[in-house]
């Protein structure tokens, strides 16, 4: 089972930067040289990381053509790309980041039962680990996330789950072409995610862990609000739209409003 640890190599594979933490005992004169990552952060510093990456590039191509129905459902991706980390470098307190009490290990499990997040099916991630994040009492109350005293029912004014969520510069212009005219085609830009872990994994990054040798995919487990949220191919990718020429500011309160990270999953494959 991965670790805490491993969860860290997982946050700098999706932020394709350096990322360590306070608790790792570093010298000051070393903090000091990396940028505090806080969780309410964490997307924009994923999304941008993907803006800058060739197998984004991939990623965008494939669903591109998923989309527009090139590709008879059957293409899949494939790894091996090079990417060019960032160059920035990151710290988190884990303490404020992560919050094992809700940690979960779904890697054995196999649901029998149908489960609803905000009013919509929850496809639970099995066969992943999960590292909650710490987003209670983080944003405008907490009714986005439902309450822990439930099993496959939803509550009043809960989000539904999304996973991953690919780039908001590479996925211009995707649903832009072959379908009909109008205001959908402002909305080829933004932030894509899917209701569906085994969509997800196919643009999931893979990373070798430093710790154990052994090859792990890393995914984002979101909360979406429906008020900002498009449907595509028979609602099975979601797209936040950010129109061209949103300024970083903006963006990031789009963000923050539109879809919340809770979970960090792991996957050994």
């Amino acid at each position: 089972m991965a670790d805490r640890e491993i969860a860290l190599e997982g946050l700098r594979t999706l932020c394709n930067s350096g990322v360590t933490s306070f608790q790792k005992g570093e010298s000051a004169s070393r903090r000091s040289t990396r940028e505090q990552l806080f969780l309410r952060d964490l997307y924009p510093a994923v999304l941008d990381a993907e803006d800058n990456s060739p197998w984004s590039g991939v990623v965008f191509e494939t669903l591109k053509k998923i989309l527009l129905g090139s590709d008879g459902g059957t293409q899949r991706l494939r790894g091996g790309y090079s990417v060019k980390p960032t160059g920035k470098n990151y710290i988190i307190n884990e303490e404020e980041f992560f919050d094992s009490r809700f940690d979960y290990d779904f890697t054995t499990v196999k649901d029998s039962k149908t489960f609803w997040r905000g009013g919509e099916l929850y496809e639970r991630p099995c066969g992943w680990q999960r590292f909650a994040l710490k987003v209670l009492d983080k944003y405008d109350g907490n009714k986005w996330l439902g309450n822990q005293h439930r099993e496959t029912r939803s509550v009043p004014r809960e989000w539904p789950v999304s996973y991953h969520g690919t780039s908001k510069g590479g996925a211009e212009g995707i649903i832009k072409e072959g379908y009909e005219p109008g205001p959908r085609q402002k909305y080829g830009r933004g932030i894509y995610s899917t209701p569906y872990i085994a969509e997800a994994e196919q643009y999931a990054r893979t990373f070798t862990s430093e710790k154990n040798g052994k090859k792990y995919k890393v995914i984002l487990q979101n909360r979406i609000n429906p008020k900002y949220r498009h449907k595509y191919n028979n609602e099975k990718y979601w797209l936040i739209p950010i129109e061209q020429g949103t300024s970083s500011h903006a963006e990031r309160e789009i963000v923050e409003k539109a879809i919340r990270p809770y979970g960090l999953l792991l996957r050994e494959v």
